[in-house]
């Protein structure tokens, strides 16, 4: 039997787009869930290692949804900036639950793709604003810990490299 060879070449755009927009959804996880954790030691005490990883591993288990609904709880964030993470968790489940489906008559010609890759855009830059909105609050929760920015923003993206 022959194989068929479909040249996805005019696709590499879309998935190197794609990929990196999930890669952003995963940021704006973690940045969540060093909030959360963050707060929790901040309100309860100093955690050991084991238990800051635990309470880590535990919120990086949870759906996004689910870690915002936890960071609501712990954060007073404004209507606005309610809105804006779940503007972003509409973008990031749009992208990994319903593109592929919903978009796919778009992919077989040029102008399709680039439409596509215009959507794609858009959703990510919703998912960056959320992460943007966050950085300064896990920022100043790291300084209150007492511990450098820099070297806890390496170890923190360090994840993403392995």
């Amino acid at each position: 039997m022959h194989d068929i060879r479909i040249d996805t070449t005019p696709l590499n755009p879309i998935y190197l787009e794609m990929g990196a927009a999930v890669q952003d959804a995963q940021r704006l996880e973690l940045s969540i869930s060093c909030i959360v954790t963050l707060l929790i030691e901040l309100g309860g005490g100093t955690l050991s290692e084991r238990e800051f990883n635990g309470y880590m591993e535990n919120l990086g288990a949870q759906t996004l949804g689910r870690l915002i609904e936890e960071i609501k709880l712990k954060v007073g964030f404004t209507d606005e900036a309610v809105d804006t993470l779940r503007r972003a968790l509409k973008a990031r489940n749009f992208l990994v639950h319903r593109f592929y489906n919903d978009r796919s008559d778009l992919l077989f010609n040029q102008p399709g793709r680039e439409r596509a890759l215009g959507e794609i855009r858009q959703k990510r830059r919703q998912i960056n604003d959320a992460k943007t909105m966050l950085d300064p609050v896990l920022n100043d929760l790291v300084r209150l810990k007492g511990i450098d920015v820099d070297q806890f923003r390496f170890h923190a993206m360090s994840r993403f490299e392995h």
